[in-house]
């Protein structure tokens, strides 16, 4: 499922317009956005959590000249489904 295809069917699901579904579909994407880049956890209970993760910086090697190297301090963003999502996925 693509993002049209998913406002589309929130628009049917509820008795908004697709440009409304669409208009809420950006702010809670904003929402999310703001809320990892100020370090919070978004606990989002049907269907899990977001958070930042740290990987922290280690030695490496250059797979090609296999010269050491540092690898940097990397931020990801990470989802941790609720147990619900888990079974409902499950029992398809």
């Amino acid at each position: 499922m693509n993002r049209t295809q998913l406002i589309r069917q929130m628009a049917q699901r509820s008795e908004l317009t697709q440009a409304d579904c669409k208009r809420i579909l950006a702010v809670l994407e904003a929402k999310i956005t703001q809320a990892l880049y100020e370090g919070e956890t978004l606990y989002l209970p049907p269907l899990g959590v977001f958070e930042i993760r740290y990987h922290l910086p280690r030695s490496g090697q250059n797979p090609q000249t296999g010269a050491a190297m540092e690898i940097p301090l990397k931020t990801v963003v990470a989802f941790k489904p609720s147990s619900a999502l888990k079974q409902a996925v499950n029992q398809s």
